[in-house]
């Protein structure tokens, strides 16, 4: 059997302001294309189909047209939801999509047999998987609470939570057939993106799992989670194929990958990276200030389609005004222009965090992914800050009460 593994699609991802669902698209559009020419049994989505809990239109027309491209080939796939997807969104499409032969596991049920799913190929094997959507800790307790497990003592352990679902999940493998895992999560010492490590509340030790949680009886594990392709785990074998193009600026100098995985039933698999070639290249280019005009002069030519941060690195006390102009003169297409981080609070006021109200600095975080921050949305934002501020001092009232 043969069955090609991939993740984290990110489809909708804006990065300053510029809209990645086009390469995102395309990416998909390869790897469609790679699973007929591969002759792949199925396909494994392995979370993280969208970007935001409220996609684009492009965005679900980007997913939607792979799964259709898969079908029109005969291809089955089953996908999960991630920590970026919106669970009860794509919960509201599972029975649409299976109607195109995909498996889609949204949310976990009441009924612990949703978790197992059992796909007939045309090599005339069957692929079996137990399929776990992400879970936080509270969707993880509330969801083992469904399936009748005694969440009493392990309310805040993660790792104890996560055995009592991989325990079922591995109940679920049958004799004869290839039996697989899929999971969105984080194992232990797995290598992530510099884009993860703005997320590295999900990746502490609080909200990873070992090897060794992992069921021996699984043939090959399918992570996703962490946009870097690479083995977590020997026995059994698990694999991140990463994200599908280069997503953010950490993960500049990135190939990226899917993964075919070949295997028979009772048999150890025999995993092959195949590289995707769509996705504007991400380059970060490191100038000193006084070489600002004739460095980046020379960059004009070598930039070529690739989409680029520029540091600039200057020293304590140097004036900076004009900066960004300057740079945005000699690469117009640059996403992001930036001073050193060791200079940070040094330089310009704008780039500084220090003394910054949750609005101020929610608008640089806006500014920095998406552009200008709508009135909407600073209003939405204020009113929620309010809200919370309005439960703080009433709890506080109570206690001084």
């Amino acid at each position: 059997m043969r069955v090609l593994h991939t993740a984290d699609f990110h489809a909708g991802r804006v990065l300053r302001g510029f809209d990645r669902t086009p390469e995102i698209h395309a990416a998909l559009t390869e790897i469609a294309e790679l699973a007929k020419s591969e002759r792949a049994d199925a396909v494994l989505v392995s979370g993280d189909l969208f970007d935001t809990a409220n996609p684009s239109a492009d965005a679900e027309k980007a997913v939607f047209d792979f799964f259709l491209r898969l079908r029109s080939a005969g291809i089955p796939s089953v996908a999960i939801a991630g920590n970026h997807d919106s669970a009860a969104r794509l919960a509201s499409v599972t029975e649409l999509l299976g109607w195109v032969g995909v498996q889609l596991v949204a949310e976990v049920t009441a009924d612990p047999a949703a978790l197992i799913r059992h796909v007939p190929t045309r090599s005339g094997e069957t692929l079996t998987v137990g399929a776990l959507p992400y879970l936080s800790e509270r969707r993880l307790i509330r969801g083992a609470d469904l399936l009748g497990g005694d969440v009493s003592e392990w309310r805040q352990k993660y790792r104890q939570g996560m055995d009592f679902f991989l325990g079922r999940l591995a109940q679920g493998f049958q004799p004869g057939h290839v039996n697989m895992l899929m999971l969105h999560a984080t194992l232990d010492g797995a290598q992530p993106s510099g884009s993860e490590k703005t997320m590295q509340f999900h990746l502490d030790n609080a909200y990873t799992i070992s090897q060794q949680q992992l069921p021996a009886s699984a043939q090959y594990v399918a992570l996703g989670h962490i946009h870097k392709a690479q083995q977590a785990s020997d026995a059994p074998l698990a694999h991140y194929p990463g994200s599908v193009i280069q997503l953010d600026f950490g993960e500049g100098g990135e190939k990226k990958q899917v993964n075919l995985v070949e295997v028979s039933p009772g048999q150890p698999a025999r995993v092959t990276p195949i590289p995707l070639s769509s996705g504007r290249e991400l380059r970060t280019l490191r100038v000193p200030l006084d070489q600002v005009e004739a460095r980046l002069e020379r960059e004009q030519a070598a930039a070529g389609s690739a989409l680029l941060k520029v540091l600039v690195e200057a020293p304590k006390g140097t004036a900076t005004a004009g900066l960004k102009d300057r740079v945005l003169r000699l690469l117009p297409g640059a996403l992001a222009v930036e001073l050193s981080a060791t200079q940070e609070d040094l330089a310009l006021p704008e780039l500084r965090r220090e003394g910054l109200s949750l609005l101020e600095l929610y608008e640089r975080y806006w500014r920095e992914r998406r552009g200008e921050l709508p009135e909407e949305q600073r209003a939405a934002f204020k009113q929620a800050q309010e809200a919370v501020q309005s439960h703080v001092e009433a709890a506080e009232a109570e206690e001084a009460v």
